[in-house]
């Protein structure tokens, strides 16, 4: 579904960012990888950091596009389905988030899960792939500047 669609059917808003909004998604997402790398934490707990995370670099590239996601049920979905216009990330990479998602609300709302290393691994690696390719998208549109700017 593309942005013009999201807003039609009012899951997106237009909203211009700021640069200090940027700034504290990113040191979100920061903070949200550093706790998924931390191997003393619990499996769930890294898994669902490295879900935020990837859900933060949706947010932001959102917010760069000056949308954001209104606030009815199922915005986490919309937010990492906008990842196809927004950094034009892969189908195959989208399911494995929305997997990630899934798997979060399964912990939330119906209690423990069971994940590997190799789950939590594979959601690492997919966090820092895309909050890598959203800092070098970052760097094209503002190359002036080593802030993150809207």
């Amino acid at each position: 579904m593309s942005l013009d669609e999201m807003l039609l059917r009012n899951e997106l808003v237009r909203e211009p960012a700021n640069r200090e909004e940027i700034q504290r998604l990113l040191a979100a997402v920061g903070r949200r990888l550093d706790d998924a790398r931390r191997v003393e934490n619990h499996p769930e707990t890294r898994i669902e950091q490295a879900y935020h995370a990837i859900l933060g670099c949706a947010t932001v590239a959102l917010r760069l596009s000056g949308l954001r996601p209104t606030n009815i049920l199922g915005k986490h979905q919309f937010a990492l389905e906008s990842l196809k216009n927004t950094l034009a990330v892969e189908n195959r990479r989208i399911d494995f988030y929305q997997r990630l998602r899934s798997l979060r609300n399964k912990e939330i709302y119906e209690g423990a899960i069971h994940v590997s290393v190799h789950d939590v691994e594979e959601a690492i690696e997919e966090a820092i792939w895309l909050n890598e390719r959203l800092r070098d998208s970052l760097a094209r549109s503002f190359p002036h500047t080593t802030d993150p700017a809207p």
